[in-house]
Order: structure tokens, then C-alpha cells, then sequence
């Protein structure tokens, strides 16, 4: 990926077909349905939720992926106060599920071009890392897949009885725009 974005030999559809046969568009609306009522998802198109415990990133106000921007107090957002931080969750979620090694790796910038494109099909195409669900050296990988569920299940559930404290407004909210 990196060669490609060097070159600028950057190609934003599917390279296998997917768009051709009727399947990239189904896989698309399912995957942006799942993670946007689960996770509150952006749709960069590069997806790292497995990497931040499953926790959309984007979400922070400053589209922050590679940590939290030093401005948050007591856990709560610089920018509005009234909001978690983001990365305060990111590093809740990531240390229950025994994955807080994952934050230390650097994420790529964001590709602007890859917006409101499927993770999954960018993922196959090689366009984006691997989304690293079960870890080496974690344990069972089944065992570590069931975790993931139930610490979604679990997680997901606090934030529908606590939902103010948790969910951001879009960036643009913010902005003034």
C-alpha cells in the first residue's frame, strides 16, 4: 500500500471484480449497517476497530487515529466536555480485551479517496492492512473471536443505557459548518 500511495498508482475500486458481479454494493450496505449501529462507524474505508478495541477512532472530534490529542481532562473530550474521549474508550476497550499492544502501532494517514468504500473489499484488494481479529500468542483463536463478542455485547449495552456520555456528534457539529 505504501508503494502505491508513493507512486500515486491508486486505484479506489475493487480490483477483483466485486463491483461487477452485484456483490460490492451488498457487501457495502451490510457492512456499513453493522458498524454504524454498532460501533457508531465513519466510514473512512480503513478500518482499525480490532486494532482500537473496537472502537471507532474517527469518532474522536479531531479524527485522531494514531492516539488521543493531550487536550482531554478526567477522561472527557477537549471539545466537548460533556463527551467521553474517545481514546480514553479506545484504551478501555483495547485493555479488557488484552490488546493494548495494538495502540502502539502506527496507523497509516487516512485516504481520503478510500471514503464511504468498503473495509472488507479494500482489506481482500490489499489496499489496508489486515483487520487483526485473533492475535498469536493470545490464546484459542475461537476463544479469542467469543471475547470479542461478548465484550461487544457487553460494551454496546453501556452505551445504550448511558448513550449522552458516549456518543460524539459528527465533526462538522463542531465546526460550526
Amino acid at each position: 500500500m505504501a508503494e502505491a500511495i508513493k507512486t500515486g498508482n491508486f486505484n479506489t475500486k475493487p480490483r477483483k471484480g466485486y463491483h461487477l458481479r452485484g456483490i460490492y454494493k451488498p457487501l457495502y450496505f451490510v457492512e456499513e449497517l453493522i458498524k454504524r449501529s454498532i460501533f457508531d462507524c465513519r466510514s473512512c474505508g480503513q478500518c482499525i476497530l480490532s486494532t482500537t478495541g473496537f472502537v471507532c477512532p474517527m469518532r474522536c472530534p479531531k479524527t485522531l487515529r494514531n492516539g488521543p490529542c493531550g487536550g482531554s481532562q478526567d477522561g472527557n473530550c477537549e471539545v466537548d466536555n460533556a463527551k467521553k474521549c474517545v481514546w480514553n474508550e479506545i484504551y478501555e476497550g483495547a485493555d479488557e480485551l488484552d490488546r493494548v499492544e495494538m495502540l502502539y502501532k502506527f496507523q497509516n494517514p487516512i485516504d481520503i479517496r478510500l471514503h464511504d468504500t468498503s473495509a472488507v473489499v479494500n482489506w481482500v484488494d490489499n489496499r489496508i492492512e489486515g483487520m487483526h481479529l485473533a492475535l498469536p500468542g493470545k490464546g484459542n483463536a475461537l476463544g479469542q473471536l467469543i471475547k470479542m463478542d461478548i465484550h461487544i455485547i457487553i460494551v454496546r449495552w453501556r452505551k445504550f443505557v448511558h448513550s449522552p456520555k458516549y456518543w460524539q456528534k459528527q465533526e462538522s457539529h463542531y465546526l460550526g459548518v
